[in-house]
């Protein structure tokens, strides 16, 4: 199916959220920090990024500034367990959509999911 990256620095949260996409047929690759993120999103751009706002090295708010400004229709899934007054910061960084942790499958799945749907360069509705 899809390539997503997820770019945090709690190995556990990585290795439940891999496993539930793996589950669901995505390929997934793993970045314990913003930096080694970016290098990995360089070398082969993958369809979504699951970046973390709070980890060492380069935090997540930086990540997705980046990401965004290197690959403006980058499809970004923030998530924080530590920091959800940073969300809206994200948004404004470029993340398309935000979860806080602890979040369930189901939230997971639909987040994922709804940001796969998009087509590049999707802006939303026209109101």
């Amino acid at each position: 199916m899809s390539r997503i990256l997820i770019i945090d620095d709690d190995p556990d949260m990585r290795r439940m959220v891999g496993a539930i996409l793996e589950d669901a047929g995505h390929s997934v690759a793993y970045a314990p920090n913003g930096q080694l993120g970016l290098e990995f999103y360089r070398k082969q751009p993958f369809d979504l990024a699951i970046i973390d706002l709070v980890m060492p090295v380069m935090n997540g708010l930086m990540t997705i500034r980046e990401l965004h400004t290197q690959y403006p229709h980058s499809r970004i899934l923030a998530v924080t367990g530590v920091s959800p007054e940073e969300l809206p910061r994200a948004e404004e960084y470029g993340a398309l959509k935000t979860l806080v942790k602890p979040f369930t499958q189901d939230d997971l799945m639909g987040a994922v999911d709804d940001l796969l749907q998009r087509e590049l360069g999707w802006e939303g509705p026209v109101v």
